[in-house]
């Protein structure tokens, strides 16, 4: 128990030092880097009107009340171009589920998003980079945002001026610990995903470290999504939406997967109910989604009420199996208890992400446009972190158990002075090979005057001949299928096919080495009598049977050297 609540302490432990770590590189490459020009927020100086309608609020434009925009709706941003030097100068800005016309004075400029509305029914989230010049300094700039859906967006994201590069790097910075976040575990999953199936056919037979490496793929291809990345990369919002409603979608379904995968019998079903439930669901979604039917886009508060629903069922689930995580001796439950942790904290952050998001969007002014993804981005971490804590925990767990599974198996069927195979374990071998071979050799051997060294020196010299006999015999019959002691004094010798038909050779360099031996013992001496047996001179019949022919002859061969008394042990003091 102390060893276990130590690699737990360890485990948090390291997992708390890799964030910090990373947390510290970003924030250091955040403030190392140097932009090459100026970047000016255009944050003032700005007219705001609805549907031809001027918003009577501030000019700056963060504190603009703009109620929720739906689809038709129009909201018209107008300024002054402030000066700009040189030819490489972007306008950066963000936007939701809007169409968007940029005009220098009378001239359309930008426009995004309309034939992907089109063709579509929905256009995607976006950050547009609009191209300005040092001839359009001091014109007239007016951004047209046009919703798309219902409850398009709420309010504004900042307009950044600056170049192309510095533009570029700003985004990157600016969403560091989310991007490295979303690549990372999205390659993370891919590693695991691609691993999984030699993991389950060779090792555990466990469904965990697939649904592990999907859910991080998952996670991380949203977090990608999310932030657009996926649209900078191959420039196609439309892919980069799907991407993301999907991969949210899906997260569920990896989840559930891995719940019922490991979790107790009893709780099993009802995992494996939402499991098939979320796949029919993203199927369903699907299909309708490519048909224009209904897009994800359309669904989102639903999708938040499923996700948030399953939270509470797989919590409830969870907190009945209690007693299994906290009070077993089972040391695999240190792999669930982690899993746990990192599931809960990511519902936790997750759903808060979710209320903030909504909050921001239907109640505050100050609007969902920003991306309101860091909590989801760190619980997605933590969980996945924890993901591979929980893994590295089974596998140790399933490692310890096969090897003392394996050292059971050894105890049962070895003899344990000699650490040849045991009666059991022969008579195991010898009901395999009377199915599976044609042709084989079977010795039986008996160790001469064990009784006798026993009486007069003791069990403990008794033992040493053991030992010492079951060397030569190792030794001579190095590539023996089978050495063991079937109890006493008896041994038995199995060779198979090729090497049952040298039995002449072999019966002379066991001699060789009995007498080699017996050169150097001081207190007795080696002597043994035998019998082997073929298997085609008792066709048709079990290997039991050809030992008892071997054992037969051994026995006249022992019985011959009683009478001639050719083979007494002498002793020495």
């Amino acid at each position: 128990m102390k060893f276990r609540k130590n690699t737990r302490f360890v485990a948090i432990l390291l997992l708390a030092i890799f964030f910090l770590l990373i947390m510290a590189l970003l924030k250091v490459i955040d403030n190392s880097y140097s932009y090459s020009s100026s970047l000016t927020t255009l944050e003032d100086r700005w007219t705001v009107s609805l549907n031809d309608d001027v918003l009577k609020t501030s000019s700056v434009l963060h504190e603009v009340n703009i109620p929720v925009i739906n689809e038709g709706d129009s909201l018209v941003l107008t300024r002054t171009i402030p000066y700009i030097s040189g030819n490489s100068c972007c306008l950066y800005f963000f936007t939701k589920h809007a169409t968007v016309d940029v005009y220098v004075g009378k001239d359309l400029i930008y426009s995004y998003g309309r034939d992907i509305y089109e063709k579509y029914r929905e256009c995607p989230d976006r950050f547009n980079c609009v191209s300005l010049t040092g001839s359009h300094s001091g014109n007239r700039l007016k951004v047209v945002l046009t919703g798309t859906r219902r409850a398009s967006f709420s309010s504004l994201s900042e307009f950044v001026l600056g170049s192309r590069v510095d533009i570029l790097s700003y985004h990157l910075l600016q969403n560091s610990v989310s991007i490295f976040s979303g690549i990372f575990l999205s390659v993370l999953g891919l590693i695991l995903i691609i691993i999984s199936p030699y993991m389950y056919i060779y090792h555990d037979r466990e469904l965990r470290l697939f649904f592990s490496g999907l859910t991080s793929f998952l996670l991380g291809l949203f977090i990608l999504g999310q932030y657009g990345l996926i649209d900078m990369l191959i420039n196609n919002p439309h892919a980069n939406s799907v991407a993301e409603y999907a991969s949210f979608v899906c997260i569920p379904i990896s989840i559930t997967g891995y719940l019922f995968s490991v979790f107790p019998k009893r709780s099993r079903p009802l995992f494996q109910l939402m499991f098939l439930y979320n796949i029919a669901f993203f199927i369903v979604l699907f299909i309708l989604n490519n048909h224009n039917i209904l897009k994800f886009s359309d669904v989102t508060t639903y999708i938040q009420g499923s996700i948030i629903i399953q939270s509470i069922i797989a919590i409830i689930l969870m907190y009945r199996e209690r007693e299994h995580f906290f009070t077993s001796d089972d040391h695999n439950t240190t792999s669930d208890l982690f899993f746990i942790l990192g599931l809960l904290a990511f519902m936790i952050f997750a759903i808060s992400d979710i209320f903030v998001y909504d909050y921001h969007k239907y109640k505050s002014n100050s609007g969902n446009i920003f991306l309101y993804g860091s909590g989801f981005t760190f619980g997605a971490l933590l969980f996945v972190s924890c993901l591979i804590i929980s893994y590295l925990f089974y596998s140790i767990y399933n490692n310890n158990y096969a090897s003392m599974k394996r050292q059971m198996v050894d105890l049962a069927y070895t003899d344990p002075l000699t650490g040849l195979a045991n009666r059991a374990r022969c008579e195991q071998i010898m009901q395999v090979i009377s199915n599976e071979h044609s042709l084989y050799t079977i010795f039986s051997i008996d160790l001469n005057k064990l009784k006798v060294v026993n009486d007069t020196y003791g069990h403990h010299e008794g033992d040493r001949l053991l030992m010492g006999f079951s060397t030569i015999l190792t030794n001579c019959f190095w590539d023996a299928n089978l050495i063991g002691r079937m109890g006493g004094d008896e041994f038995i010798v199995i060779l198979l096919d090729e090497q049952a038909s040298h039995c002449t050779k072999r019966i002379h360099e066991f001699y060789a080495l009995l007498s080699e031996w017996n050169r150097k013992e001081q207190v007795f001496q080696y002597s043994a009598s035998y019998g082997y047996a073929y298997s085609y001179e008792v066709p048709n019949s079990s290997a039991q049977e050809v030992y008892m022919l071997a054992d037969s002859r051994m026995y006249e061969m022992k019985k011959e050297h009683q009478q001639n008394k050719e083979m007494g042990v002498p002793f020495h003091a």
